[in-house]
């Protein structure tokens, strides 16, 4: 036989039931604020992959050699003027670089003997610079067809930034499969200064005798570089003139 239950625990029932809805509402409030804490956490760890990669710092592809020291001898060129009637480099011996290589760091070095007698043409290039971008495989097809043959080849990389685009430069001349060494100017732009360097893409081309025989900054057409090279070989003039299309230095 079932009893009554007595007015006392009614009213303990009574009192009971708000308490385990309470306890059961709170639990739910926590179990919600754990749910979207644990969502804004795994946002704001999504961000931050996002944006480390573009932002510079250590990045995968980057030899140790991006930016190395260079040492310089013999009497820098002075600064090319794109605008000026004369370039007062012409005839100026090319000072020596010694540097490493952006890919391994071995030795690389680009001065007035080391064209074993050939001539000789040293491209300066920035990896962030759109207009070098633009050159470096026009050269790269060049090279290919055999423009370049009798004609000693060097690359300077530098303004070197792990926080400007196209980094790192290694990586970019690797895939255009750039042909010729590439020497890794310092932070400060050493190999640069002692060339006169005013604006990238930047080309100077020397004489059999390690004498400037013209410079130029910007892009250059394939007519223009086979023209300029076939002189170069000749021992003629140059036709050499800078394009608008280059990328300060500054």
């Amino acid at each position: 036989m079932t009893k009554k239950p007595t007015g006392s625990r009614v009213r303990a029932q009574a009192v009971a039931e708000p308490q385990r809805s309470s306890a059961a509402a709170a639990t739910q409030r926590r179990n919600r604020m754990l749910m979207w804490g644990g969502l804004a956490l795994v946002l704001v760890v999504a961000i931050v992959v996002a944006i480390v990669p573009s932002g510079g710092g250590e990045n995968a592809d980057a030899t140790k050699f991006e930016t190395a020291s260079v040492e310089v001898s013999g009497t820098p060129l002075p600064q090319y003027d794109a605008d000026a009637v004369n370039d007062p480099a012409i005839g100026e011996t090319i000072p020596t670089l010694q540097g490493k290589s952006v890919d391994d760091g071995s030795p690389v070095t680009i001065g007035p003997d080391d064209g074993d007698g050939q001539p000789q043409a040293i491209v300066f290039v920035a990896h962030w610079c759109p207009h070098c971008r633009a050159e470096v495989p026009r050269l790269v097809a060049l090279a290919k067809q055999g423009a370049f043959e009798g004609v000693k080849v060097s690359a300077v990389a530098t303004s070197t930034s792990e926080q400007a685009p196209n980094y790192p430069p290694s990586k970019w001349l690797q895939d255009a499969q750039w042909p010729f060494p590439v020497m890794a100017d310092s932070k400060s732009g050493t190999a640069a200064q002692a060339y006169g360097l005013s604006a990238v893409p930047y080309f100077v081309l020397v004489n059999p005798d390690g004498t400037v025989a013209g410079r130029a900054t910007g892009e250059i057409s394939d007519a223009d570089v086979r023209a300029n090279v076939a002189a170069l070989k000749a021992g003629k003039d140059l036709p050499l003139t800078s394009s608008s299309k280059s990328s300060s230095a500054n």
